[in-house]
C-alpha cells in the first residue's frame, strides 16, 4: 500500500525524488511511443489512401492479362487493349469431315471471340478485396508483386448448335424403302432400298465446344462427324422375299377334274397381283380376289353343260340307242374361287398347293345310256296322228310345217320331263328355211301375214299324238276360228307376236319310261301330210276321247267383193265363211284299268264372214262396195 505523507507545520520535508519519478516516466514513454506509432501509421495510411485514390476506377498497376499490361488503364482503354490484343480469336474455322467431303463452320459464325468483358472484370478486380484496409494494402502489393490473369475466350452455344444443324442438314439422308411394282407386261420390278444416315449433332457440338472454348485452339480445327445409320422400313431382304412370293403366286394354275384340266395362265394372274406394305414394316403381294371372277367364268363356260338324255333312233321297225346320255354339270363359282385363293395363299407362304379340283354340281340325265339300252328293245309306237294340209302360199308351200316336224323328229322326253314346242323348235328364222305364211290377224286371214305361218298344223298334230299316248297335257289354245282339218275342240295353235307374247304347246311325260317322238313328212301332189308317232315302253294306259259338245253355233256368212285388181269375170276366195261355236271335249286317261285323270278342253271359235273377190277388169274406177252373199 502506498502511504500519503502527512504535512508538518513550518517544516516542509523534501519529497523522496527517486520512486515517484520512475513511476511517471514509464507512462509518459508509453504514451510518447504510442503517439509516435499513431503518427507514423497515420502518415502511411494517408500515403496508401492517396495511392489508392490515384487508381480508383482504373486497373491497378502490375495487373496483366496474358501479354497485355493493363496497369493504370481506364475500363475503356483496357477494353480496347484487350480487344486489339485478342481479335485473332474470332478468326479461323472448324473443318467438319463428312462422308461427302469437308464442310466449314467459321469461328465468327458461332460467336467465338475474346471474352473481353470477363477479362476486364477480372483485371479491374485484381488486387481489390472489397474491404477498405485490405484494398489499401492490396494495391501496393499488386504493384510490387504483379498480378497475371489468364486470357478468356467465349462462343455462343446456340449459334454452334445452329451451325451444326445446318451442316447435318446437308449430310443427313432419309432412308429409302425398297419398292416392288408390276409393269404393264405383268413383270415384277424390284427397286432396292437405301440406308439413311443422321449426324449425331450432340456429339459433334460437344467435340467442337471442347476445342473452341480453349484459348490455344488452332485457327483450323478438324472434327469428324459421327453418323448414325437409319435402316429403311422395307429393306432389300423384305422386298426380295415379297418378290419371290409374288412369282410363286403368278405361276400358271391348273385345275383338274378327272381327265379334264383347265389352266389359268401366269399372265392373267400377274394382272391381279400388287405389292403392299404391312403394318409391321414388311411388304407382301396382294391378290385381287374379285379379278378371278371372269377367269372362273371362262372355266365355267367350258365346264357347264345341261344334262343330255340318251337318244333313240329307228332302225327299220326297231328302236335302238342313238347318242349316249351326258351328265349335267354346273361349276360352283364361289366355292371354286375360294379353292383357287387358298392355293394362291399357300404359294405365297411357300408351301405347295394341293391339286385343285373345281367344285362341280352334277345332275344325271333323265335317260342315261344304261337306261336307253334297257328300254330300247321294249319300245313300240303307242300313238300316232296325221294332219293333211294343202301345199300353198299360206303355209310357205309346206315348208313352215315340215321344217319344225323335222327338227322335232328324234326328240326324246325323259320320265318327268316336259316337252315345250318352242324350246324344241328353237328360233324361227329365214336362214332355217321358213317362209311367209298365213296368219289370223284381227280376226282375218292374212295369207302372207307372218313368218312361218301355218306352223300350227305341226303343233296341232303333235298335240293329238301326245294326247292319245296318255301324256299329261300342258299349254294349249284353240285357233281364233275353227279349221276343219283339225279335230274339233282339239286343235293347238302356237305363235310369238311382235310384242313378245308367246303361245306354246306342251306336255309332260309322267310315265316311268322315255318317249321318242318321230316326225314324218309326206307329200302327194299338192297335198301335204305331217305325222307324229310316239314311241315308248307300253305303259298300260288307255285314252278315251269323248265326242264334242257343241253349243252357241253362230252361222258364218259369205260376201262378194269386186276388185279391179282381177280380170273381169274372174274370182278369188280370200276368206271362207266359218260358223262360230263353243266346243267342249273331255279326255279320260286310264292306267291299269283305273282312271288316272280326266280333262275337259274348252274352245271358243269365232264367226268368220267369207270373202270372194270378183274381178271387174282394168279401168280406173274404184272397187265397188262389197256385196254380202246370200
Amino acid at each position: 500500500m502506498t502511504e500519503t505523507p502527512q504535512p508538518t507545520p513550518d517544516l516542509t520535508p523534501e519529497p523522496t525524488p527517486a520512486r515517484p519519478r520512475r513511476r511517471s516516466l514509464g507512462p509518459r514513454f508509453a504514451l510518447a511511443f504510442l503517439l509516435g506509432v499513431v503518427l507514423v501509421v497515420g502518415a502511411g495510411s494517408g500515403a496508401l489512401y492517396a495511392y489508392g485514390q490515384q487508381y480508383s476506377g482504373r486497373v491497378l498497376p502490375g495487373v496483366q492479362v496474358g501479354d497485355v499490361d493493363l496497369s493504370g488503364l481506364t475500363p475503356d482503354d483496357a477494353r480496347a487493349a484487350l480487344g486489339d490484343a485478342y481479335a485473332s480469336l474470332a478468326g479461323g474455322h472448324v473443318v467438319v469431315s463428312g462422308p461427302d467431303g469437308d464442310l466449314l463452320i467459321g469461328y465468327a459464325e458461332i460467336g467465338r471471340q475474346a471474352d473481353v468483358d470477363a477479362m476486364l472484370d477480372a483485371a479491374l478486380g485484381a488486387g481489390r478485396q472489397g474491404e477498405p484496409m485490405a484494398d489499401l494494402i492490396g494495391a501496393p502489393q499488386a504493384a510490387l508483386r504483379g498480378i497475371w490473369l489468364e486470357p478468356l475466350v467465349t462462343f455462343d452455344p446456340a449459334k454452334l448448335e445452329a451451325a451444326v444443324a445446318a451442316v447435318a442438314n446437308t449430310i443427313d439422308l432419309e432412308p429409302v424403302d425398297a419398292t416392288l411394282v408390276v409393269e404393264a407386261d405383268g413383270a415384277f420390278r424390284l427397286t432396292p432400298g437405301r440406308d439413311g444416315r443422321v449426324v449425331d449433332q450432340g456429339a459433334l457440338v460437344a467435340a467442337i465446344a471442347a476445342e473452341v472454348g480453349s484459348l490455344d485452339a488452332p485457327a483450323e480445327l478438324r472434327e469428324d462427324v459421327v453418323l448414325v445409320t437409319e435402316t429403311p422400313v422395307i429393306d432389300a431382304a423384305d422386298a426380295e422375299a415379297a418378290l419371290a412370293a409374288g412369282e410363286r403366286m403368278a405361276a400358271e394354275l391348273v385345275l383338274t377334274r378327272g381327265t379334264r384340266t383347265w389352266t389359268i395362265e401366269s399372265a392373267e394372274l400377274r394382272k391381279l397381283i400388287t405389292f403392299s406394305p404391312t403394318v409391321d414394316g414388311g411388304i407382301v403381294p396382294v391378290f385381287d380376289v374379285a379379278g378371278l371372277d371372269p377367269l372362273i367364268a371362262a372355266i365355267a363356260q367350258d365346264v357347264n353343260q345341261k344334262a343330255t338324255n340318251a337318244t333313240f333312233r329307228l332302225s327299220g321297225a326297231r328302236v335302238v340307242v342313238g347318242a349316249a346320255g351326258k351328265e349335267g354339270r354346273a361349276l360352283d363359282r364361289a366355292a371354286t374361287r375360294a379353292l383357287v385363293v387358298d392355293a394362291l395363299m399357300a404359294r405365297q407362304g411357300g408351301t405347295t398347293e394341293p391339286t385343285i379340283e373345281p367344285v362341280v354340281a352334277v345332275t344325271d340325265p333323265a335317260i342315261s345310256t344304261a337306261d336307253a339300252e334297257r328300254f330300247a328293245p321294249r319300245m313300240k309306237a303307242i300313238s300316232s296322228w296325221t294332219t293333211y294340209f294343202p301345199i300353198y302360199v299360206n303355209n310357205g308351200f309346206g315348208a313352215n310345217i315340215w321344217i319344225p316336224a323335222k327338227l322335232i323328229n328324234g326328240y326324246v322326253v325323259g320320265p318327268g320331263e316336259t316337252f315345250d314346242f318352242w324350246k324344241a323348235v328353237g328360233a324361227v328364222t329365214r336362214e332355217k328355211g321358213y317362209r311367209q305364211g298365213g296368219a289370223i290377224i284381227n280376226g282375218r286371214t292374212e295369207p302372207q301375214g307372218a313368218l312361218a305361218g301355218g306352223i300350227c298344223s305341226c303343233s296341232t298334230t303333235l298335240f293329238n299324238a301326245a294326247l292319245r299316248a296318255g301324256m299329261k297335257m300342258g299349254a294349249r289354245r284353240n285357233h281364233y276360228y275353227y279349221i276343219d282339218r283339225y279335230p274339233l275342240g282339239l286343235d293347238a295353235t302356237v305363235f310369238i307376236s311382235n310384242g313378245g307374247s308367246k303361245q306354246t304347246m306342251s306336255f309332260t311325260n309322267d310315265t316311268r319310261f322315255p318317249v321318242l317322238i318321230r316326225g314324218i313328212n309326206t307329200r302327194r301332189g299338192s297335198a301335204g301330210y305331217v305325222t307324229f308317232k310316239i314311241y315308248s315302253v307300253p305303259n298300260g294306259r288307255k285314252v278315251v276321247i269323248g265326242k264334242p259338245t257343241v253349243k252357241n253355233i253362230r252361222q258364218g256368212r259369205d260376201s262378194i267383193q269386186y276388185t279391179k285388181s282381177l280380170p273381169k269375170g274372174s274370182s278369188q276366195r280370200i276368206e271362207y265363211p266359218v260358223d262360230g261355236k263353243d266346243v267342249w271335249r273331255t279326255v279320260s286317261v286310264f292306267e291299269a284299268g283305273k282312271l288316272l285323270r280326266r280333262t275337259t278342253y274348252y274352245s271358243h271359235y269365232a264367226t268368220i264372214t267369207g270373202i270372194l273377190l270378183v274381178g271387174t277388169g282394168g279401168g280406173g274406177s274404184p272397187d265397188p262396195t262389197p256385196t254380202p252373199a246370200p
